[in-house]
């Protein structure tokens, strides 16, 4: 089975390689590439499909063996393969998706007329060679272009349209009602009415299959450059940090030793110990950013951890610093107890940064329906709007002392944990919401 597997991905893979001139081209380019070819492989499928059941209704079949299916059949097979043949030598133009999508167009309109003078003007517009032009629609939605999309629907209308005015204008049709229509050579005047009303919706429908397609790749797109532009800051943010770290020790070990020994001015001493601690623990941040957070998972009961957190900070801020809060007794949860006190410790002190002096902040576990989930607010002055979307980015900041690092880091660890943090507006203030993963309750450990 993977062996099969693995030549089918080989045979794509041969099928769909971009040309060497396209690698120059921006990345929409080479996915519109890739997808042209794509969608030619499906098309070449469906064609060769539809043309040996052709064959098959042919011997003996006035109505299948004519030249409409037989004969328009295979000129589209052989145009489709020959269409393969050229886009894998050949670099691709933008103009190859309209032309190919115009093909599909006519040969199936080509099809339905040379079927109303093979077998009469009822059968061309009774058969469901008609529904290939839903196909075809459904081709066009695979190359991810609003334009196409609209092009494609527009063309099929107007095939259709013609198809209808040249039968109508060379064969003697008869109107009749729906059951005659079913029954006789009659045509119902709605069920073509209808046709164009399904095309026209259909067409709407794959326009916003494509507009929400190019919205989720984007999104896509943007994530990954962000996250490209994040590792790199990273590296580079590890490399500055690895080159302070040393002499800064060497600083700190050195006002140490002056100290002890009464030599130099205290107070600049003092000046050079606190802001080298101070450094340290910048330094300390970038390197935590930069290394993978190594879990140790577990399952442990969420509202024991967090109640024992909110004791420990109440005990060094003081009692009106922190208000403890949970809509429930036990929230079994499989996470890493080490990286929930870190995400905690930092929200918590984040928290407290912007938080009225005389109010406390309040931290609550929630569990509902299986979740279990911690949240951290304060009233302070809140993000203002236009800042909410990068408030996770790395380094990006407002405060003159802040690095901008410390969220960052605290999602890298929820979702690493199989978690994840969000913010959710409040007024005033803010709230951050610790999402994690529902633990076994018959496994929890201290």
């Amino acid at each position: 089975m993977n062996a099969v597997r693995e030549l089918f991905l080989r045979g794509v893979h041969v099928l769909t390689r971009p040309n060497p001139a396209e690698r120059r081209q921006n990345i929409w380019f080479q996915v519109e590439a890739k997808a042209e070819r794509s969608s030619n492989i499906i098309r070449t499928v469906y064609v060769l499909i539809w043309v040996i059941a052709t064959m098959a209704h042919a011997p003996g079949n006035l109505y299948w063996s004519n030249v409409a299916n037989l004969g328009c059949g295979g000129f589209w097979l052989a145009w489709c393969m020959g269409y393969q043949w050229y886009l894998l030598r050949h670099p691709y133009r933008k103009g190859f998706k309209y032309l190919s999508t115009t093909v599909d167009m006519v040969v199936i309109t080509a099809i339905l007329v040379l079927c109303a003078h093979g077998a009469g003007y009822a059968y061309a517009l009774k058969i469901p060679t008609f529904y290939n032009y839903f196909c075809c629609l459904g081709l066009a939605a695979l190359r991810y272009r609003l334009h196409l999309a609209v092009y494609s629907g527009a063309a099929a209308v107007i095939c259709y349209l013609i198809l209808c005015v040249y039968l109508y204008a060379n064969f003697p049709i008869q109107f009749g009602t729906g059951l005659e229509h079913a029954n006789s050579g009659k045509i119902s005047a709605s069920y073509i009415g209808f046709n164009f009303l399904y095309l026209i919706v259909f067409t709407f429908l794959i326009y916003f299959l494509v507009y929400n397609v190019k919205r989720l790749v984007n999104v896509r797109v943007r994530e990954g450059e962000a996250a490209l532009k994040a590792k790199e800051r990273a590296a580079i943010a590890a490399n500055v940090a690895h080159e302070i770290k040393n002499p800064l020790e060497g600083i700190y070990g050195a006002a140490q030793i002056l100290k002890e020994e009464g030599k130099g001015s205290a107070k600049f001493i003092d000046m050079i110990l606190k802001d080298s601690v101070r450094l340290n623990g910048v330094v300390h941040q970038f390197l935590q950013f930069s290394r993978p957070f190594r879990t140790r998972m577990s399952d442990f009961d969420l509202v024991e951890a967090v109640s024992g957190f909110c004791r420990e900070q109440a005990s060094v801020a003081g009692e009106g610093k922190i208000r403890y809060l949970s809509d429930c007794e036990y929230a079994p949860i499989h996470a890493d107890q080490e990286g929930l006190r870190q995400v905690m410790l930092n929200l918590y002190q984040n928290a407290r940064r912007y938080q009225d002096a005389g109010k406390a902040v309040d931290i609550s576990v929630r569990g509902k329906g299986g979740l279990a989930e911690v949240i951290i607010e304060d009233d302070g002055e809140g993000i203002p709007e236009e800042n909410r979307e990068r408030v996770f980015d790395p380094f990006f900041t407002t405060s003159s002392k802040g690095t901008g690092l410390g969220l960052a880091i605290s999602r890298k660890i929820a979702r690493e944990m199989g978690g994840d943090l969000y913010f959710e507006p409040k007024q005033p203030g803010a709230r951050f919401v610790l999402s994690l993963k529902p633990g076994n309750p018959g496994e929890t450990t201290a």
